[in-house]
């Protein structure tokens, strides 16, 4: 089968396999049966720039279970974490990173392929990671700030400057590195994701209120290259360059272009940058949510986050499923214990360094309930607390170790950031948070009976036979043994 698969034209195989499910799914609606998707691609969002430690065995697991998951499509964020020949600049931050090392993703597209699932190289134009390092040999290439002046470093993992679009070099090199990303490491990717930045503009004097017309030149040209090579190619990209709305980011106000909309681009939209425009979907190839829900553990978040994408009828929710690996150089979400540390994903401080965290129980629960709510937008909570009872617990489930499921939930987003792990997760950090006067009672009692009912679920899970129940138990055994007498201490009135 994957030898005929391989001489087939890919898209020409996903349409007919695509057509072949809506049959199946009309099929199954005129016995009564649930469909079996609601959208034409489902997947992840994952910021691969940001887990130098996976190597390519882990992402390949990653992949198989987002295949089981019932993905079809994974957003691959790849900026600053290939070994760029035409601008090494790029890659210095993130010499540990394993593809810097090994260039796997080659390999790791192909595997994708075998399981059904398409891969879009994603970045940022002109700023975030390797690109934002450019101005390290250019700084006459950083953009200009409200006061006029450069603007000052920013970043997550990889700090860096955002670049001036309307420069001249800016472009050249924007278009050359994603050339180089697209055409010579990774042309068996299906296409781009161009994600517009969402903490700043440049303000000079070029760009201003025309800063997305600057950025649209050279979005314009890439998507372009891209299908003159490959006319099928998937080119993702932001409202920013044709709505003409007002927009309010973190970087305050900007106005978004009214540049002509190419049919062939697919949209983006995001519930903090980029507001669902249904003029523009109906125009466009397809049109893609995202939410930030299934990394924050967040079950109501993904139930609105589907509900949302289907009534706006986009053709596509590609939430966030990320987490993060890199060692912090600054401080960053106003937390300077973390500064030298090792970020542990999802804050599952039980795993050793590289190890996959997609299959431990609070993911895999989670990405469970992505599949069903992707299948089901309406499936309602009790049938849903059934059918995950079922699936971590066996058939012999019972409702209290759901609730307990969904009580772990609750703890390890407990204050937690992108980049900052959940209180109970990381007594250094609560400690830090005390010395430096931002604990207040409110937040220890929390913590108090957060730790209070994870002992508990960890004592009555001690003789647990049944797989769930042992993973439930390791892990709020884990949690409970951070907390020695002298931790707790920090709780206490």
């Amino acid at each position: 089968m994957n030898q005929i698969i391989t001489k087939m034209n890919r898209r020409h195989f996903v349409t007919t396999v695509a057509t072949g499910v809506v049959a199946l799914v009309q099929s199954e609606l005129a016995h009564g049966a649930e469909p079996r998707h609601v959208f034409q691609q489902r997947g992840y969002y994952l910021c691969f720039m940001r887990m130098p430690t996976f190597g390519l065995p882990e992402w390949r697991e990653i992949l198989d279970d987002a295949a089981s998951d019932g993905a079809n499509t994974i957003i691959l964020w790849l900026g600053g974490a290939f070994r760029s020949k035409k601008f090494p600049i790029t890659w210095q931050w993130a010499k540990d990173h394993e593809n810097v090392k090994r260039d796997f993703t080659r390999q790791l597209i192909s595997h994708a392929h075998r399981r059904g699932i398409e891969v879009l190289l994603g970045f940022t134009p002109f700023g975030y990671d390797g690109v934002n390092q450019y101005p390290i040999e250019h700084p006459d290439l950083k953009a200009a700030g409200p006061d006029g002046k450069p603007v000052a470093e920013f970043g997550i993992g990889c700090w860096g400057w955002n670049l001036c679009p309307a420069k001249v070099e800016s472009q050249r090199f924007m278009r050359e590195y994603l050339r180089e990303l697209a055409f010579e490491y990774y042309p068996e990717a299906d296409g781009l994701f161009i994600e517009s930045s969402d903490y700043a503009i440049c303000h000079c004097d070029q760009c201003g209120p025309k800063f997305f017309d600057q950025e649209f030149a050279f979005v314009r040209d890439i998507s372009n290259d891209v299908w003159a090579r490959k006319p099928d190619a998937t080119v993702v990209v932001y409202p920013h360059y044709f709505s003409g709305a007002k927009l309010r980011f973190s970087f305050a106000e900007a106005t978004a272009s009214k540049q002509p909309l190419d049919p062939r681009w697919t949209l983006f939209f995001t519930p903090h940058s980029a507001a669902l425009e249904p003029t523009l979907i109906a125009k466009a190839r397809g049109a893609w949510w995202w939410n930030e829900a299934p990394s924050r553990f967040d079950v109501a978040g993904i139930r609105n986050g589907v509900r949302k994408a289907r009534d706006a009828k986009c053709s596509g929710y590609l939430p966030s499923l990320e987490c993060y690996s890199y060692v912090m150089t600054r401080t960053e979400w106003n937390e300077p214990w973390l500064v030298g540390k090792r970020q542990v994903p999802f804050g599952f401080g039980w795993l050793k360094a590289g190890a996959n965290p997609y299959r431990e129980l609070p993911a895999r629960a989670i990405r469970f309930i992505f599949r069903e709510l992707t299948a089901n937008p309406d499936l309602p909570d009790d049938e849903l607390h059934t059918r995950l009872g079922r699936e971590i617990f066996g058939r012999d489930w019972q409702p209290a170790q759901v609730d307990d499921l969904l009580f772990l939930f609750q703890v390890l987003n407990t204050d937690r950031n992108w980049s900052v792990p959940g209180a109970l997760t990381t007594p250094g950090l609560v400690r830090s948070r005390s010395e430096r006067g931002r604990l207040d009672e409110k937040k220890c009692t929390q913590l108090r009976e957060q730790l209070s009912r994870v002992r508990a679920i960890a004592a009555r899970n001690g003789d647990a036979k049944q797989s769930g129940a042992r993973e439930l138990h390791r892990i709020t055994q884990w949690l409970s043994d951070q907390w020695t007498s002298e931790n707790t201490a920090l709780l206490k009135s």
